[in-house]
């Protein structure tokens, strides 16, 4: 992270007069000192990250100025309130847009509605008063009343669902108990007698560890979709920053730092996770720009915080003497949360450029390379293992440390696809009715091993990513990758659900249930499409499928999985009836 200081400062600094502090490391601290006395002079007024202004969605930039307030107590916590009051604007806004992502998958395009961009918007609406936070929630359809009429009803679709309201209720609690914490760490912060004031924060602290709880329950997690996941295990990292706070105004630095610590390393680990359980394109839409603002923002803020923190605890009393008596010139860190003109962010500029060059999975992998670095290094090897073979002598290491995460994502799918498909040609002669464990192309054996240990609904997700691959097209899902995949290939996939789910699933299942439809019904594929909803167990509302309400066990009814193909963006009743050409009998 790079700090601005205030012109004058700044042509201090040129003149040789200042000097910008720096750790013993060269990491760069957002204060000035006098050359000559080595007095600290100023603090910057703004920060940059990613060759702009930072702008973090969860993280509050005053945090960086709580820093010198920590040894600066006679000048009061301004930083630390001003920081706190970002991060209850942030939750309330995060909490509130659950309220329209609700716990399963929402209609296509819907995720827009609450993307990085609207929830900036949103965030600016509540901090100039224009929008009032309730309980942790705000009045959505005033919010996004310009987004049209199939939004009004997606949220109160997700108002009567029994299971969100019972979520809700935990939210609000937890969201009234964090606001009445911040009230009292705050008021605890104007009491002068130290003793009394830390058993104040004290208590303001574990209120907030109970918050904290609710948010981070992972029962309820498991229970949402990714969208959902993100925007509540972000309020938890935001609760997570008010607690470090209450350590910070304590003087606890050694806590404050292990906190740093525990939650820059949680915020990957938890967004791993949510890459991880994402499975659709517009799930990867809402998820990769604002993870990426996450990682390019929030956690350089965290990590800068922290990296100040380290840098005081490393000052010899006598620099500690200097720092507490200082008086610092523009203390008021500038914080660029939104943009006057409401314009896209660049996150979301920039993945609307990435999409058309490459694919689903090759884009979730993208995501989980930022996220964690370590796992391109795992691609690289593989692309230049596969490349060795196929006689690609410039793709080598050195190369490919070079190129762009989507170039190395992008070598890596296409090595894997064709890796699979050679595999899965070399065991062409075996006949789908004589598959056996032991004679499995490689290509199922994943497949497989779901389906024998009954992990349905990992196997339902196996069963469209193998779709996606055998058809080998590399963009977006469309109506095409049916017909892309040939018979023999949905047979495998078709014999090995029937196998393990003794007949109760499969796509020959949902084929006979369909032409039996469709002999009672006209050719009305739309009604008919209803009626094979209500026979196999699927829930649609407003022609979304409701993915909260999926069985993934054999108490299912008859038909009900595989269901993801089907929802991969193309018709579902397109591709329900097209299964009589594909399954044979």
């Amino acid at each position: 992270m790079l700090f601005e200081f205030a012109p004058a400062v700044k042509a201090a600094i040129d003149a040789g007069k200042y000097l910008q502090v720096f750790t013993s490391t060269g990491v760069p601290i957002a204060m000035a000192r006098d050359a000559a006395t080595g007095r600290f002079v100023a603090h910057a007024i703004g920060a940059f990250a990613q060759n702009s202004a930072i702008s973090p969605l969860v993280s509050p930039v005053q945090m960086l100025m709580g820093t010198t307030q920590m040894y600066q107590m006679h000048q009061g916590f301004t930083a630390i309130q001003a920081g706190l009051q970002t991060i209850q604007s942030s939750l309330g806004v995060l909490q509130a847009t659950t309220a329209f992502i609700g716990l399963g998958t929402v209609a296509v395009g819907a995720l827009s509605a609450v993307n990085l961009h609207q929830t900036l918007k949103l965030r600016k609406e509540v901090g100039q008063l224009r929008l009032e936070v309730k309980e942790g929630f705000i009045d959505l359809k005033k919010a996004l009343k310009e987004q049209g009429a199939e939004i009004k009803e997606l949220i109160e679709q997700v108002a009567t669902d029994v299971e969100f309201r019972n979520h809700r209720t935990i939210l609000v609690r937890a969201y009234g108990l964090f606001t009445q914490a911040l009230h009292r760490f705050r008021s605890a912060m104007q009491i002068q007698d130290v003793q009394r004031r830390n058993a104040e924060i004290d208590g303001a602290r574990g209120m907030l560890f109970q918050a904290l709880a609710d948010y981070d329950n992972g029962e309820l997690l498991s229970a949402t979709c990714s969208a959902g996941k993100l925007r509540r295990l972000e309020c938890a990292w935001a609760i997570e920053q008010a607690i470090i706070a209450t350590y910070q105004v304590q003087k606890e630095s050694a806590a404050v730092s292990d906190r740093l610590s525990h939650l820059q390393a949680k915020i990957r680990e938890d967004a791993l996770d949510i890459v991880g359980d994402c499975s659709s394109d517009d799930e990867l839409d809402f998820l990769f720009p604002e993870l990426t603002r996450i990682h390019d923002h929030d956690l350089v803020l965290l990590e800068s915080w922290q990296n100040q923190i380290d840098w005081a605890r490393s000052l010899p009393p006598s620099e500690l003497k200097l720092l507490e008596s200082a008086d610092l010139q523009h203390s008021e860190l500038t914080v660029n949360y939104d943009t006057s003109d409401n314009s896209v962010p660049a996150e979301q500029l920039n993945y609307e450029k990435l999409r058309p060059k490459s694919h689903f999975y090759s884009l979730r992998d993208q995501l989980a390379m930022m996220i964690k670095p370590e796992l391109r290094q795992e691609c690289e090897s593989y692309v230049t293992q596969q490349a060795a073979l196929a006689g690609y002598k410039t793709l080598v290491t050195s190369n490919l440390q070079q190129a762009s995460n989507l170039t190395v994502a992008n070598l890596y799918w296409f090595f894997k696809v064709r890796d699979d498909s050679e595999d899965e040609s070399d065991d062409e002669s075996i006949e789908v009715e004589e598959i056996t464990e032991e004679e499995t192309p490689k290509i199922y054996r994943k497949l497989q091993s779901l389906l024998a240990s009954q992990e349905w609904k990992e196997a339902d997700e196996e069963t469209a990513a193998l779709i996606f691959k055998l058809s080998g097209q590399q963009y977006e899902m469309s109506a095409t990758y049916a017909e892309s995949v040939s018979s023999r290939e949905f047979n495998v996939i078709d014999k090995l659900w029937l196998k393990y789910s003794k007949g109760k699933f499969g796509f020959s299942v949902q084929k006979s249930i369909w032409l039996e439809l469709s002999g009672k019904i006209s050719n009305d594929s739309e009604e008919i499409y209803k009626k094979f909803c209500e026979q196999v167990g699927w829930r649609v509302k407003s022609g979304c499928l409701l993915s909260s309400y999926l069985n993934f066990s054999l108490d299912a009814p008859k038909g009900h999985l595989p269901v993801q193909v089907a929802g991969q963006g193309w018709s579902a009743a397109s591709f329900l009836s097209s299964l009589n050409s594909v399954i044979i009998d």
